[in-house]
């Protein structure tokens, strides 16, 4: 096959990536789309099309890349090659199973060869970090991941990239940074864990070489249990939830998929529940990071309603205007709710095919 171009995102620091290579083969365009997780499952989702229309090859693209919250860069082939092979290694040796038509890349994880490792490709699969506090985000999130290969590339030890306290891949909720002066920092994360939740704190002593940071020393403390209805109140937000009936219910979800690829799609019990992120994550600049803050908005259809749940009063007016508008031979509002805690992804979890009902 002949290669054509590949794109990756910059989302390392995020725990997964983006790729996408194209080949041509006689007359055929091939298209191969790859979710690659650094947290367990080495390559966690896969799809080819052939021959797409530009669109569909659109809606995969963004499908796979529209929710990452990062930039989209042109690799060469060795290089998108190399992150196959090494990811499709970690799936392997991880012992997981390799997604979707394994016969169109397995030949890539077993037989290719290249000089290439990853500590090459980390300038540009991992974003440009120019804070501290985002930085110091980034590194708990990796501690909590248990990612030694990420920690190992930004300390440049491999004491520090075997350090940690999770008994699995986990899960960080979230933390707060405490600056201490000198380039000496605090985390106070709350995260999951195989066995439930707990809270520990991390000190981070960094340094910057070469216009980059690095981890030059870190300290953790034990670990404390906490209650999940104490996580709740920790990560939970105020929520706007709008109702809608909708009218020829199938016509308007494969519309509104169509015209929003970039959601995160989920089969629920009773309903489809649709996750909008925001095309950035700024959300890891802030001191206080909260896992839920990178979500616009959340859509759940349910028999022959829509719900959208967003967070903030001017998320509210932007996301209900637009879906007033682009689908008005669809929807008529039906009622509007305003909640203390988020509420709609609990009842999209719930098996409850009545909103009313589950409130009460």
């Amino acid at each position: 096959m002949k290669y054509n171009f590949a794109k990756v995102t910059n989302s390392r620091l995020m725990g997964s990536i983006g790729l996408e290579i194209c080949w041509s083969k006689e007359e055929d365009n091939i298209y191969q789309y790859f979710l690659l997780d650094a947290e367990g499952l080495g390559i966690a989702d896969y799809v080819s099309l052939k021959n797409p229309s530009k669109e569909e090859a659109y809606m995969e693209e963004q499908r796979l890349m529209g929710g990452l919250g990062s930039e989209v860069l042109t690799i060469s082939e060795e290089e998108a090659l190399f992150l196959v092979k090494h990811f499709g290694r970690k799936t392997i040796e991880w012992e997981k199973e390799l997604p979707g038509f394994t016969e169109e890349y397995i030949e890539i994880i077993n037989d290719y060869e290249t000089n290439l490792s990853i500590e090459d490709l980390y300038p540009i699969i991992c974003k440009d970090v120019k804070e501290e506090i985002e930085f110091i985000n980034y590194m708990t999130m990796r501690f909590i991941g248990w990612d030694r290969e990420c920690l190992r590339y930004f300390s440049g030890s491999e004491e520090i990239s075997n350090m940690h306290i999770t008994s699995i891949n986990g899960t960080l909720l979230k933390n707060t940074v405490t600056c201490k002066g000198d380039k000496k920092f605090v985390s106070e994360a709350l995260y999951e864990d195989e066995d439930g939740y707990y809270v520990c704190r991390i000190a981070f002593n960094i340094v910057k070489e070469d216009d980059k940071f690095k981890i030059s020393s870190m300290l953790v403390t034990d670990k404390e249990a906490i209650y999940d209805f104490e996580v709740f109140d920790e990560i939970s937000k105020e929520e706007f939830v709008a109702v809608y009936n909708l009218v020829d219910t199938e016509k308007f979800i494969e519309k509104f998929y169509i015209d929003n690829p970039f959601v995160l799609k989920s089969e629920m019990d009773e309903g489809i529940l649709f996750t909008r992120f925001n095309f950035n994550n700024n959300h890891v600049k802030e001191k206080v990071y909260v896992i839920n803050n990178d979500i616009k908005a959340v859509y759940y259809q349910i028999g022959d309603e829509f719900f959208v749940g967003t967070y903030n009063q001017r998320d509210r007016m932007y996301i209900n205007k637009i879906l007033q508008n682009n689908y008005k031979e669809f929807l008529n509002a039906k009622d509007e709710y305003y909640f203390e805690e988020n509420a709609l992804y609990d009842f999209a979890e719930s098996g409850s095919n009545d909103f009313e009902d589950f409130l009460s």
